[in-house]
């Protein structure tokens, strides 16, 4: 409980230097209060402020254990996950680390920590002792258990992966057979305005990209399949592409040789001319143009009868 009189510390931000105050006066509000300080070191001492009662952060004897605090933090604060990273670790902990035996922290000051409660639990879920485990990464003991940084965090998902992948790669299966639907017929919806909609196959496999595919690799490789090469995407691509022209081609003529000729030739105009290939797929590199690739248009003029050929360069 902050009392007038009480010397605290302050802190601007969370990772911003300790400095010691003096609480002056409190205004209080309906869902709050305000504190009036003052500051009693350095070149700000004899300085007055309001200040909201958060950036208050204890009584000043603890000074010296709450810097340790805080600079672990900073520590943790410093390794950061990637939006796959951050996807599959939740993905993992959900499917492989019971709630009791550790769990993952959005919190501040910093997100994607995880606190161990029952490390005896926890070391055959990972496949290492746990004393293993906090001996590569920044950690500290807190009233509840062990709490490691973020890159412990990652660590632990890692592990849990290798020791029991079959959960974690069936998942990554069946939510890529869900996907694949979306990619073809799009996903229905209700929008906001109440009416029935169907989203857009183009977005959803776009989406797909962004979202999904980075967490199954990642999640793949944790479970210890090696990462696919660029060259084996492009042989599969090409491969697949083949096998779905052949299945359209025997659509196209079951159609023909059932009186829906018509609708089938209009597919297969569309299917030929609409296909995606290098020459269309890749950008086009803006450069200058040589003589020879400069474009000749012809026009016809006329003038007192006479109807020359005139070339136009240019587009």
């Amino acid at each position: 409980m902050v009392q007038v009189g009480d010397e605290h510390i302050y802190r601007l931000r969370d990772f911003a230097p300790s400095q010691r105050v003096r609480v002056v006066s409190i205004e209080l509000r309906k869902k709050s209060a305000k504190y009036e300080i003052e500051f009693l070191d350095g070149d700000v001492a004899g300085r007055r402020e309001k200040v909201p009662g958060k950036r208050l952060r204890g009584p000043w004897s603890g000074v010296r254990e709450y810097d340790e605090v805080m600079a672990t933090w900073e520590r943790f604060a410093a390794f950061e996950l990637s939006d796959p990273e951050e996807a599959a670790v939740e993905t993992v902990f959900s499917e492989l680390i019971p709630e009791e035996v550790a769990t993952w922290e959005w919190s501040e000051p910093v997100r994607w920590v995880t606190t161990i409660y029952d490390p005896v639990r926890l070391e055959p879920l990972i496949g290492i002792p746990v004393s293993d485990l906090i001996g590569q990464v920044d950690s500290f003991e807190s009233g509840e258990g062990t709490v490691v940084s973020p890159e412990g965090t990652l660590m632990i998902a890692e592990f849990a992966c290798r020791v029991n992948p079959i959960p974690i790669l069936d998942g990554v299966i069946e939510e890529e057979r869900k996907c694949r639907e979306k990619t073809k017929r799009g996903e229905s919806y209700t929008s906001h305005d109440g009416q029935q909609r169907t989203s857009d196959p183009d977005w959803e496999y776009r989406w797909y990209l962004e979202r999904y595919r980075p967490r199954h690799e990642l999640l793949r490789g944790w479970c210890g399949h090696r990462a696919v090469t660029m060259q084996e995407r492009l042989a599969a691509a090409e491969a697949e592409v083949q096998r779905l022209d052949v299945l359209i081609a025997r659509l196209i003529d079951q159609m023909k040789e059932h009186e829906y000729s018509h609708f089938a030739e209009i597919m297969e105009r569309v299917h030929e001319e609409e296909r995606i290939t290098a020459a269309n797929y890749r950008p086009v590199v803006d450069r200058p143009l040589k003589p020879s690739e400069i474009p000749v248009r012809y026009e016809r003029a006329t003038a007192l009868g006479v109807s020359p050929l005139v070339s136009i360069t240019g587009s």
